[in-house]
This record gives structure tokens, sequence and C-alpha cells, in this order.
């Protein structure tokens, strides 16, 4: 946290004179000095260095951003979009971190379509800012009832920053929440490669289980029943559409109910997934990733498929489960017995080159 805040200190302070004089000197101390403060938790503190140091040097630009960061994160908006719209029109490249400041203020005072707005205007001039496509996206699918265009945002986040938990996270909720199954599903296999402990990941994971499992059910000790909904028989029909997963979707299912076939009934729930991801992942290849439209297919699918040309299916459903190894011991077991496994898949996963 501190080193990332000196980086702001060391890329927005601009308009300062290149003589350093002593007042300069003593304003910059006091910005350092209030950003310690806050990191320690006094931010009512560091508010008062920042103040102390735009008295002795009006021009630094340091301390009002973070000041206006401060009062933010305080609740004081209004100081904060004030501060903002005086960095705007002061500085030549503001920085997207001042968009992000300004729009989150406003969707703290209650303004989302004025929040979006700022958003959308670094957005044009920061078009590869993760944070500013992030914050738009949560406006829009909190405040204002958008949720295509929340989607869109997220997977903008996902594509400028390919590990931001955060992104990974919202982007397969919101997919979920559309019926979108499939890019969902591996949304959320990457968010537990990049956190794959933790109580969110023990959450998202046990969303991950039943999410895998809908629409399969074992009604009799004969008979398992397939529900398969009708925006998805829709979609299997469809051709050319943004992200149409409707033919992976069924044979998801169908994967499914082999849970239950004589064939597969005494395998491991490990050995289940691996085999359902195996048949989902050969399908996917199968349609031709490079021919279809939309983000998921064009960036998600691609990644996938190397993934299992390389062999790495059981590490990725092994090392996913790492937030539930304490208590399932077929996991511990092979986590324990596949450590290298496990870095060399990492590391694979780490050196993978994202489409831009």
């Amino acid at each position: 946290m501190r080193a990332q805040r000196i980086l702001l200190i060391l890329t927005l302070g601009l308009g300062l004179s290149t003589q350093a004089t002593a007042q300069t000197t003593g304003s910059q101390e006091l910005v350092q000095q209030g950003v310690a403060l806050y990191d320690q938790g006094k931010p009512d503190e560091a508010v008062l260095r920042y103040k102390e140091a735009l008295k002795q040097d009006p021009t630094n630009t340091t301390a009002r951003y973070e000041l206006a960061l401060t009062y933010n994160a305080l609740g004081r908006n209004e100081e904060a979009v004030a501060l903002s719209k005086q960095l705007l029109k002061q500085e030549a490249e503001p920085g997207p971190s001042i968009y992000s400041t300004y729009g989150n203020a406003l969707d703290g005072l209650k303004k989302p379509k004025e929040a979006a707005k700022v958003y959308q205007e670094g957005l044009k001039r920061y078009p590869n800012d993760g944070a500013l496509h992030f914050n738009l996206g949560v406006t829009q699918a909190t405040a204002l009832g958008q949720p295509a265009e929340a989607i869109g945002s997220m997977q903008q986040s996902v594509r400028c920053r390919p590990g931001h938990a955060n992104s990974l996270n919202a982007l397969a909720l919101l997919q979920q929440q559309e019926g979108n199954r499939v890019p969902a599903l591996l949304a959320i296999l990457r968010l537990l490669q990049v956190e794959p402990t933790g109580q969110r990941a023990e959450a998202v994971l046990a969303r991950f289980d039943k999410l895998l499992g809908r629409g399969v059910e074992k009604t009799s000790e004969k008979a398992v029943t397939i529900n398969i909904s009708p925006e998805t028989l829709k979609n299997a029909g469809k051709k050319g559409g943004l992200d149409n997963f409707g033919p992976a979707d069924m044979l998801l299912s169908m994967s499914g109910a082999m849970d239950y076939s004589e064939e597969n009934k005494d395998k491991t729930p490990t050995e289940q997934l691996i085999r359902k991801l195996d048949a989902l992942i050969s399908v996917l290849d199968e349609l031709h990733p490079e021919k279809q439209n939309g983000f998921t297919w064009q960036y998600m699918v691609p990644y996938f498929v190397e993934l299992k040309k390389q062999g790495y299916l059981p590490a990725l459903a092994y090392s996913v489960q790492e937030s539930r190894a304490a208590r399932t011991p077929e996991v511990q077991t092979w986590l324990a017995n596949h450590t290298a496994t496990v870095e060399e898949f990492r590391s694979w996963s780490a050196a993978y080159a994202w489409p831009k």
C-alpha cells in the first residue's frame, strides 16, 4: 500500500518548480507525512498535513490529490469533488487516478450518471486504465441498472488487468446473474487461480460447484433428470451472437448427468470435475474460438484450450480447491504430492500472453 501511494506521489507531483525551495521541500515532506498517517489509519490527521502542505505551496498537486482521496475515504465527497475539479483544470495530464477519485466521490453523493460520465471522460484519455473500467462497471451494475454495459466494462477491466481478482469476481457474478453459465464458470476458474484461498475463495468455490451442477438431479436410484433452461435451448440454435455458449452449456449438463453412470460413479469429486472440464474445453475447441464472437470466446477460451493442451487440467482442478484442502483429503493429498506440478502450472499461467 505504502509503495503504491509513494508511486502516486512521484507520478502526480506535477507543476512543481524545478528549483526546489525550502518551502516546497517542506510541503512535500508534509505530504509524505500525510500519506504515512493515512496508511496508519489516521485519515483526519492526514488531512491536516495535506492542508498545511497546500498553505506552504498552493501549487502542490500531489497534496491536493491526496486530500481529495482522503476526503472521499472519509465520506466528505463534496469537498473531494471540488478538489478533483481543481485538479482537472490545473493539470494538462491529470492521470487516471484523479478521474477515479472524482467519479467515486460523485457515486458517494448518489450521482451515478455524473459519475459514469466522469469515468467515461477519463477512459477517453486513458482507455487502458483498468480501475476506470472497473469503477464504471460497478456504477452501471449497482446504480444505473445496466447489466450488459457493466459486463462490458468488467471485461475491459479484466483485459487491462488479467490478474485483478475484484474484476474477475464482478464479471463472474454479472455473467451468472444474466444466465451465462459457461462464461461465469470460466471467470470463476480464473478468479480461483488468482485468489485460491481466503473467505471469498471458499464462497466462490461453493458457487462454482452449484453452478457446475445446475440442471442435473438424481431423481431415483436409476434415474437422472436434466433440466435445460429455455434460454440455453434458444441460444443453442443461434449462430454468430456475442458469447453464445448454448451448445457447450447443453453438453455441460449432459456431462454432469454422467456423474451417476457405472463408469464414473466411483470417481472422486475432483476426478469428476476434471472429466467435465475436459469435455467442456474439448467442445469449445471444436467450435473454433477464432471464428466466434465475444470477449469470452476471444479472450478466455483460448487460455483454457491451451491449458488443456499443456496437460494442466489436473493441476487446475486441484489447485482451485486449495481453500477447502484442509477438510478434503483427496485434494490435500494431491496438492502435497504435486507441489512442483502446481508451481510449474502457475508459472505457465503467469507467463501466458493474454490478448490485448
